[in-house]
């Protein structure tokens, strides 16, 4: 594709559009998965917080000391509240003056760095995060739950007093801090393998867009040209005419003959175009009637054998299908008049058209028409039912086809759930078969 030419704006259009989608599909998936792992983590850090608190509100026993040894009145410096605190979770007691009242179990270490927290009684029941800074100036972050402990708590280190539980999430911080690193890395690799899955996406949604295209371009250059030539016919016909002007009809019988060829020509023509573009608009809908096939297939070709006759060529017919079938009979009728056209059109002087009509498989109508003409080469075979197509052996424009006929058969075959196919028929001459189902 050159600079500017419209299919590569449309490919790039494209190609821009998926890449946008890709990376707009990558960043929900991020957002969503980096908040559903965030949302588990915290999720985690409060269920630990709640039990916690279940387990300072629900403390029947005294505390002990780390020996083991019973504690008096609760004041006791190796005395452990909340014993069963889990792990990386420090506990704070504060007296109605707002005090830190167990700095002596918290131990020195601890105790500097919690030295500064002050009681906010707004906060009892609430989840919140806090930020301390150790003596060694390292930051450390806590979840927090401050809880309002009832005077008749058995452990006298809690009753009525405000006991702030914090858990320590620096390591969930760096989990969660690790987690959108390795996510970014992640969705970065995925959109640089994105932008070929895009370039490559773009360049199978052309194909086709491409391949219609060719064939609209080509087939309008093909109707002009089919056009043009029985309308040049027509001008030079009248033209000549007109360089006659005191001649009467008899005299112009020649003329006026070959342009009422070209325009029944012309006629044929348009009806098939229009009749193609029907097809491809899906205007045209099927009409199954039920038909006694036997009767109409032989009212059918009756008028052929007078035109096969009339050309020194004669047609044989072998109907043998005494049921009736459902299909639409104004395309099988068409359908039908391409083939034997064809097959009279191109079978020489004293040669013989054949008509066969059966049914097969109890539910299939088989039709064949065979001629015993040049036949087609194989290259040609493939290419026979493209609008427009001709070889020099089986369509020439000498005989007044227009390379649309059997475009319109394969057509109506297809309407038809059916197939067609085209065969030599030994010794020489062509086969075309259709098989249509009729039930």
């Amino acid at each position: 594709m050159i600079k500017g030419d419209p299919q590569r704006k449309q490919q790039l259009s494209l190609f821009a559009k998926e890449l946008i989608g890709f990376a707009l599909l990558f960043a929900v998936l991020g957002l969503v998965v980096n908040f559903l792992f965030q949302r588990s983590i915290y999720q985690n850090i409060d269920r630990g917080l709640e039990w916690q608190k279940n387990g300072v509100l629900t403390n029947r026993k005294p505390a002990t000391f780390r020996s083991g040894r019973p504690a008096v009145n609760g004041q006791v410096p190796n005395q452990i509240p909340g014993q069963n605190t889990p792990f990386r979770t420090n506990i704070l007691v504060f007296n109605s003056k707002g005090r830190i009242v167990n700095n002596t179990m918290l131990g020195n270490r601890l105790y500097d760095v919690f030295a500064g927290t002050r009681l906010d009684v707004s906060q009892v029941n609430k989840v919140g995060e806090m930020t301390l800074t150790s003596s060694d100036a390292s930051v450390h972050y806590f979840r927090t739950l401050l809880i309002k402990v009832p005077k008749s708590n058995s452990n006298p280190m809690y009753a009525g007093r405000y006991v702030l539980i914090l858990e320590n999430i620096d390591s969930d911080l760096l989990a969660i801090h690790g987690f959108r690193k390795s996510l970014l890395t992640t969705l970065l690799v995925f959109w640089i393998l994105a932008i070929g899955i895009a370039y490559f996406l773009s360049r199978s949604s052309m194909r086709p867009i491409l391949a219609s295209w060719n064939r609209q371009k080509q087939f309008s250059a093909n109707a002009a040209h089919e056009l043009r030539t029985p309308l040049t016919v027509i001008q030079n016909q009248m033209e000549y005419m007109l360089t006659k002007p005191k001649s009467q009809v008899i005299d112009q019988v020649e003329p006026i003959s070959t342009s009422l060829d070209e325009v029944r020509h012309l006629q044929t023509l348009t009806n098939r175009l229009l009749t193609l573009a029907r097809s491809d608009a899906d205007i045209i809908q099927i009409n199954r009637q039920s038909v006694n096939l036997q009767k109409w297939l032989e009212q059918l070709i009756k008028p052929y054998r007078d035109i096969a006759a009339s050309q020194s060529k004669s047609l044989d017919d072998q109907i043998k299908v005494s049921v009736e079938g459902k299909l639409d009979p104004d395309l099988i009728r068409q359908l039908i008049i391409i083939l034997l056209d064809n097959a009279i059109k191109y079978t020489p002087t004293g040669g013989t058209v054949t008509f066969a009509a059966e049914v097969v498989h109890e539910s299939r109508l088989k039709l064949e028409v065979r001629d015993t003409g040049q036949g087609i080469a194989d290259a040609d075979k493939k290419h026979v039912f493209e609008r427009f197509y001709r070889s020099d052996k089986s369509r020439n424009a000498k005989t007044g086809g227009n390379g649309l006929g059997l475009a319109i058969a394969q057509w109506v075959v297809k309407e038809h759930h059916g197939t067609i196919t085209v065969k030599d028929n030994h010794p020489k001459g062509t086969t075309f078969t259709v098989v249509l189902p009729i039930k």
